[in-house]
């Protein structure tokens, strides 16, 4: 069957070679050229087939085919746009789980670095939430909770840098801002601790000593097995020490 796709169409998608095919060997064509990798002439195959025969049988197949084939091109900002539609054209379809985790999935290999604009992040950490809650109790909602994790992770570990590049260029009210972003809206984070010990520093080098004292209070009782912990009691017990009185 690829042979006669071939032939007809050349093997390019920005020919006619799809015209006159029926819907059964456009379709199976499409199919084996997904299979084979050949990503380009699949989406213009399909393309084709959900344009020359609207409403077939096989169109939410189509659909979620070429919504795969983006995906795998690594077209992410369009592989999330037809994935969407397949769930707004066929929300009860048996794939539908899949597509929700497409936008997921889609959205998480657009996130970038901590470094750079989070937008797509945030956009991945919601298509995630929706995954979880939609279809609770299968597993791709157990594979988008763990994707949701990663994208939260990597939004504190922004706030934390964020925070930093304040504090250690001695813009401390900017960096205690940050830092309370950081542990009010990201406590279940590796970063949290992170946050609190910015802060702790932060109070200390403006002489706020009573609002430090009651940030270490918290990071103690909230993280007391944390590193970050460890630091603030280990420069307490330092400093009890240097004012006891010489023996």
């Amino acid at each position: 069957m690829i042979l006669l796709f071939l032939a007809v169409g050349g093997g390019c998608a920005s020919t006619p070679g799809f015209y006159g095919l029926e819907a059964d060997p456009l379709f199976q064509s499409a199919v084996a050229l997904f299979e084979e990798e050949d990503w380009d002439d699949a989406i213009a195959a399909f393309d084709h087939f959900l344009f020359a025969f609207p409403g077939e049988a096989r169109t939410p197949e189509a659909r979620m085919y070429l919504a795969r084939a983006h995906f795998e091109k690594e077209e992410f900002i369009t592989s999330s746009a037809e994935f969407e539609r397949f769930l707004q054209q066929f929300p009860s379809h048996g794939t539908a789980p899949e597509a929700s985790m497409g936008i997921c999935r889609s959205y998480e290999r657009l996130s970038p670095t901590s470094q750079r604009d989070q937008s797509y992040t945030e956009r991945a950490v919601d298509a995630c939430r929706n995954t979880m809650n939609e279809f609770a109790g299968m597993n791709v909602a157990e594979e988008a909770r763990t994707l949701q994790r990663a994208m939260i992770e990597r939004l504190a570990q922004r706030e934390y840098e964020d925070g930093f590049w304040y504090e250690r260029r001695g813009l401390f009210d900017s960096a205690i801002l940050v830092y309370q972003d950081l542990v009010d809206f990201f406590p279940q984070t590796s970063w949290a601790p992170r946050g609190f010990l910015g802060l702790y520093r932060s109070y200390r080098a403006i002489s706020w000593d009573a609002e430090a004292e009651q940030i270490r209070s918290r990071l103690l009782a909230n993280y007391p097995d944390s590193p970050e912990a460890a630091q603030v009691r280990e420069a307490s017990a330092g400093e009890a020490r240097g004012s006891e009185p010489p023996a």
